[in-house]
């Protein structure tokens, strides 16, 4: 073909004018590229170029693009004169996916390990083949409503997962959930033919059918447990009908709220069927307006611990002993129906109400009643008769630079890289915690408050205190001896403040802060008198040692008096924790107890019986053979080793009432803790949602 005027093939032109017709062939007949120019090249037609190569190699779009636009500046078209390779008659053409409605190359499905897909078996007939194992069709897949997966239809696949200890528990548990459910319908009929006539016009008629209404319970008990505003449904309404019966609005869901409430109770009935022995802790609060809260305690026969929340309350005003006795008596004889030999003790804090209230309750029903004061509450008290006048004023405007100014926590973030300590007026020892994270900053205090720019008054309060000497070494002095004395008796708060059955370990604590106590050991405080004191060691220092101690001098002698005083009632309960921690094994072993030891179980009234204190007496060389052997660790917890121990029943008995008794009203700070939640969140909750959306919190989160 005649070349046009002016136009000039160097060789990189021709190479450019045969990649486009090799191309253009390409996608006419489906000719490869590679081996073409593979051949011009080593015919040396063609030079050698990285871009042209790895498009001659490749197939490459983007490079053979390039090739295109140098083609279209070369003029002509000259690839007709060129011969057509031929392949080989052995080369195998690759099956490659055409597009069209006139494509006749099949691909057959790539299908990854572990899914393949039988196509001769369909989903319905796999179904058919294991009908008892909760298999069904969904979207045209095998699905598992046991283990909420799909599952690939190769038979073996199918064998492998019917065994499988994931399928074998699903299966338990939706047979389980099944059970409660009906159970559900059940009640839910009992209850609209008691309450006929009270259901019309609420949306809970007869006329609606019981899988409907069981989907309704459920909505609502979920978002009650949850803490979700009710009226948060009508929002989230189109979700949760997505698959399953349809719903109502929320205000329909509100009526479902008494039968709830009043199946939560009767499952707590149950739960107390067995009638074990039990203990009562309870509180009020002006937090919240005025709550009181009572929570029930108790072990049940495989020496598992539950508490219950049974009633919350928010009153007017201030329940007076009388009201209180009577609500507790309300709960316990009334509502439950409970024995009365079977209330064991009350657990409260020190409020002289409180206090009245178990008077009340002794005289009228329960004399053998056995009251623990909250010991958690009483360590904290020890805490709040610290002498230190400057480091409660300055503590009380570090707390009010950082609750009011959220520029200040960043600043206080960027400054130390850490978060600064929040303050709660509701949380034992929270301002002890904030004096801990001062005192180990306290070399940054005064730089970090002069580049502050924020809360101008607050900020120059603290600086006078700081920058003045004088006033700075006391308020360095205060703090030091603070955090000495108050970190051993935080520790021991928290300790006591469990749900567990720490009841044995309890005066092991009591006893290492007596002895801390007597001790008076203060490294921080030492530290600090020695740095202030300079060259002048070591007279200064034992001044400042001395100075630093009359600032807990008031607290140490409190807490003295308060659990060493024979005469009053947080004695008492010392009393009983002594005596109740040979139900500890291992304690059991170390103090190496006898008979003395068994009869000093009698200060806990229920086991003050001779026949009871005659069958540990005659079980107590077994039971220290068992202890020597006992391994109580974090696999085997102190409740699961007393679960084993059948061939001791008499002890066996023993440890499932004690265990019944908790040294602190901490439960009830928890509930209080959640009421706080529900309250900032639907403040017109009517008080039986309340009461409801707290005991299934409290009683079914737990």
């Amino acid at each position: 073909m005649p070349e046009k005027e002016g136009t000039t093939h160097t060789p990189e032109c021709k190479g450019t004018v045969v990649a486009m017709a090799m191309r253009r062939r390409s996608k006419e007949d489906g000719t490869a590229l590679g081996i073409t120019f593979a051949f011009l090249r080593m015919e040396g037609d063609i030079e050698s170029d990285p871009v042209r190569d790895r498009a001659c190699d490749y197939g490459s779009e983007s490079d053979l693009d390039v090739l295109d636009e140098n083609y279209e500046n070369a003029g002509s078209e000259p690839w007709e004169d060129l011969a057509e390779a031929r392949e080989a008659t052995i080369a195998r053409k690759r099956s490659m996916e055409r597009s069209g409605k006139d494509s006749t190359i099949s691909k057959k499905p790539r299908v990854a390990h572990g899914h393949s897909t039988a196509v001769s078996i369909s989903p319905q007939q796999r179904v058919k083949e294991f009908p008892d194992e909760m298999f069904v069709t969904s979207a045209g897949k095998l699905f598992c409503e046991a283990c909420h997966t799909t599952i690939a239809l190769k038979k073996s696949i199918v064998k492998d997962h019917v065994v499988s200890t994931r399928h074998k528990s699903g299966k338990l548990a939706a047979k389980e959930q099944g059970v409660r459910q009906q159970r559900v319908v059940q009640t839910w009929e009992q209850y609209q033919r008691r309450h006929a006539s009270e259901l019309p016009g609420t949306g809970l008629s007869a006329a609606v059918a019981p899988d409907i209404s069981l989907r309704r319970i459920e909505v609502t008990t979920a978002m009650l447990k949850a803490g979700i505003p009710l009226a948060k449904a009508d929002l989230l309404r189109s979700v949760l009908e997505h698959g399953a019966e349809r719903l109502t609005d929320s205000t329909h869901l509100a009526s479902y709220i008494p039968f709830i409430l009043e199946s939560e109770k009767e499952s707590i009935k149950q739960e107390l069927s067995e009638k074990p022995h039990i203990s009562v802790i309870f509180d009020g609060s002006t937090y919240q307006g005025e709550a009181l809260v009572i929570v029930l305690r108790f072990v049940s026969s495989d020496f598992k611990i539950y508490q219950r929340l049974v009633r919350v309350r928010v009153l007017a005003k201030s329940l007076k002993g009388q009201e209180l006795a009577r609500e507790i008596i309300a709960v316990l004889s009334t509502e439950l129906q409970y024995p009365t030999e079977k209330f064991i003790a009350v657990t409260r804090d020190g409020a002289s109400v409180n206090g009245a209230a178990v008077d009340l309750l002794k005289d009228v029903m329960y004399p053998d009643l056995v009251d623990i004061i909250c010991m958690s509450h009483s360590l904290d008290n020890v805490g709040k008769r610290f002498a230190t006048p400057e480091l409660t004023r300055f503590l009380q405007s570090w707390v009010s630079l950082f609750s009011h100014s959220p520029a200040s926590k960043m600043a206080w973030r960027d400054f130390t890289n850490e978060a600064i300590k929040s303050y709660s007026c509701t949380r034992w020892w929270s301002w002890w915690e904030m004096l801990s994270q001062l005192q180990k900053q306290f070399d940054h205090v005064l730089p970090f408050l002069r580049g502050l720019e924020s809360c101008p008054a607050i900020r120059a309060a603290l600086l006078a205190m700081l920058e003045d000497d004088g006033e700075q070494r006391v308020l360095r002095l205060q703090l030091a001896i603070t955090v000495d004395v108050g970190k051993l008796f935080v520790q021991k708060t928290y300790l006591l403040e469990g749900d567990g059955d720490m009841i044995v370990d309890a005066y092991t604590h009591l006893q290492e802060l007596i002895t801390a106590a007597a001790i008076q050991h203060y490294p921080v405080t030492m530290a600090a008198a020695q740095a202030m004191a300079g060259d002048n060691q070591p007279h200064d220092v034992a001044q400042l040692l001395t100075q630093a101690k009359t600032y807990v001098l008031t607290a140490i002698q409190y807490f003295r008096t308060r659990f060493n005083h024979c005469d009053s009632k947080l004695y008492q309960a010392i009393r009983l924790f002594k005596a109740v921690r040979i139900l500890d094994p291992a304690q059991a072993t170390r103090l190496r107890i006898g008979v003395p030891n068994v009869e000093g179980l009698r200060v806990l009234p229920a086991l003050d019986k001779d026949e009871a204190i005659a069958q540990l007496v005659e079980e107590l060389p077994a039971y220290l053979v068992a202890a020597e052997e006992a391994t109580v660790d974090e696999e085997t917890t102190r409740l699961q080793w007393w679960s084993m121990q059948s061939h001791i029943p008499g002890w066996q008995a023993a440890a499932r009432i004690v265990f019944a008794l908790l040294p602190s009203s901490a439960p009830a700070e928890r509930v209080f803790s959640l009421l706080s939640l529900i309250s900032h969140l639907q403040r017109n909750m009517l008080s039986d949602q309340l009461e409801l959306s707290l005991m299934l919190q409290y009683n079914r989160g737990r």
